[in-house]
């Protein structure tokens, strides 16, 4: 039994056959009938059969036969006639076990120009062969032999060279469309379908029958998959688009695509969608990443993910409102004493706009960390530059977190070099050791007082500790003697009647004030004044304090020999 006639709405039908950018895309749309008709296994084939005298050249000329294969419920004649082979009539319509809606998928078979469209399909007793020229009528034939399932054939004359060009562009049509699917897809005899997952050191999964989320980190920036999918089936997928920084899958039922198929509709149930992946990140995924940045800091663990952690913490940072309490008390850094720095701790530093580093453990650290302030353990550049006004870590990875606090506190113009803000310089190792400064120290003070300067008194420390800020100086001010002290106040020495009063203090491993304190043994009136002249240089020594420093040099010189 046999019927002709060519497809309804014929204006429309022009339109809907190239309604897809790829011509190929008709695959996806063959596929997804077929998991909507139960199949749980899909083959999709390319093959090329030769023409009479082929020589199996590129050139040859045969047909190319695209094959979709499923094993679902098949088709009745009623079905074929009110449902295939007429427009926008689908029993998809509402529900949401389906991915289809409008019933027009399969008109794309005809994008590839094909020369005849097979399709064999049994149901309920009933067997049927739908045979589409090439000018989209059709003929319905009743087989005598059932078929399990449906088996469609798509024909096109083409060379050797086209057919092995379609078969790889269609693998990756396939691929990219059908790839998480629920059921088993194969192209040419592979397995294509994937597990519902992505690829990175940090990922939470929240599956579900209706909608299964994953949500991770992005193993390189800029790289994250965004993808949305409905029972596994590409709507879209986007790179680094829709929520940056952040890769995500998302099938739902409550997912739709747009009728030309290029995109997802953003109506509520895509919102709510979005909902859900930002709940995960801000909830498992932030624990996840800061347990994770806990056991390197403290533990060592994941060493070449260093610069991974600190990039999806400051992400978290900057797009989350607040932390569990388990993410606060996560440890980020180390101080240099190798105490824990935890996140609560580096946010109360921050918003007070002051945070310290420094690259080794010295008695300065331990004094600045027994106040209570923040230093961080980070590297400095391996070569200082005198001139350098600000001295950053050399850790650019570990600067990330960081770096994301800047528009809450303005940490980034804040990190400071802990030798660049602050000093301490340790007392003398004994008794021997301050006998060979005495004569320079009294000399010293003697110097300063007839100078005018408001001294408590002239003693002398060691400055040569781990990244001393102050070893290159002969001798700094204090109040007193080992005291935490701002590497800005250090050259400061008052002349005024209401000048407090500051002690000097020699760095007795300078080798300057080494040779000095030699001197001192037989000239100390030429030592002090060399060392008063090399304190004073290049703040407040001009021609005029030199020749009355050493006029006094003199006359005490003098006096001393009479």
């Amino acid at each position: 039994m046999a019927a002709t006639e060519p497809l309804h709405v014929r204006d429309a039908l022009d339109k809907l056959v190239n309604q897809f950018s790829d011509p190929l895309s008709f695959l996806r749309e063959l596929i997804q009938n077929a998991l909507d008709a139960g199949s749980r296994e899909v083959d999709v084939w390319v093959d090329f059969e030769e023409g009479e005298g082929a020589k199996q050249t590129p050139q040859d000329r045969g047909v190319m036969i695209l094959r979709v294969e499923d094993w679902g419920e098949g088709m009745t004649r009623e079905i074929i006639e009110k449902r295939l082979t007429r427009l926008f009539s689908s029993a998809k319509d509402g529900d949401r076990t389906k991915i289809g809606k409008f019933g027009i998928g399969f008109v794309s078979v005809f994008a590839l120009e094909p020369d005849a469209v097979v399709i064999d399909t049994s149901r309920e007793g009933e067997h049927w062969r739908i045979v589409f020229d090439r000018e989209r009528n059709y003929s319905l034939i009743e087989r005598d032999e059932p078929v399990e399932g449906t088996k469609i054939r798509v024909m096109v004359n083409a060379t050797r060279a086209r057919a092995e060009e379609v078969r790889t562009r269609a693998r990756d049509v396939v691929r990219y469309w059908c790839k998480h699917v629920r059921g088993e897809i194969h192209f040419q005899g592979d397995l294509v379908s994937q597990a519902f997952a992505l690829q990175a050191p940090c990922v939470v999964e929240r599956p579900g029958e209706e909608t299964a989320i994953v949500v991770a980190h992005p193993q390189e920036p800029g790289e994250g998959i965004q993808g949305f999918y409905n029972r596994g089936l590409t709507l879209i997928e986007h790179r680094d688009q829709v929520i940056p920084g952040l890769a995500f899958k998302v099938s739902s039922v409550r997912l739709e695509h747009t009728l030309t198929r290029d995109n997802v509709i953003e109506d509520a149930g895509y919102r709510a969608c979005l909902k859900q992946v930002r709940e995960l990140a801000a909830g498992p995924l932030c624990k996840q990443v800061f347990a994770m940045l806990d056991a390197h800091v403290t533990q060592g663990k994941h060493p070449e993910l260093r610069e991974y952690l600190y990039r999806a913490a400051a992400w978290h940072v900057q797009n989350t409102s607040s932390f569990p309490r388990e993410v606060l008390a996560s440890c980020v850094y180390t101080q240099p004493s190798g105490a824990a720095v935890r996140l609560d701790q580096l946010i109360a530093a921050c918003k007070k706009k002051r945070v310290l580093f420094a690259g080794a453990r010295s008695p300065l650290t331990d004094a600045v960390e027994a106040t209570g302030e923040l230093i961080l353990a980070l590297k400095p550049p391996t070569e200082l530059s005198e001139e350098a006004q600000v001295i950053q870590p050399d850790e650019p990875e570990a600067l990330l977190l960081l770096h994301a606090f800047a528009d809450m506190a303005g940490l980034k113009s804040k990190l400071r070099w802990l030798p660049q803000e602050l000093c301490q310089p340790q007392p003398p190792t004994g008794a021997a050791e301050a006998r060979d400064f005495n004569p320079l120290l009294a000399g010293v003070a003697d110097m300063i007082r007839e100078y005018g300067g408001k001294l408590s008194g002239v003693v002398f420390g060691h400055f040569d500790y781990p990244e001393s800020g102050i070893s290159q100086q002969v001798a700094i001010t204090q109040h007193a003697l080992g005291e935490l002290s701002s590497v800005s106040e250090v050259k400061t020495l008052g002349m005024s009647l209401f000048s407090r009063r500051r002690m000097l203090v020699l760095n007795a491993d300078h080798p300057a004030v080494i040779r000095c304190m030699e001197l001192a043994q037989h000239e100390p009136e030429f030592s002090s004044y060399l060392l008063v002249k090399l304190f004073f240089l290049g703040d407040r020594l001009d021609p005029k304090v030199d020749a009355a420093l050493a006029k006094h040099a003199m006359e005490r010189r003098c006096r001393r020999s009479i």
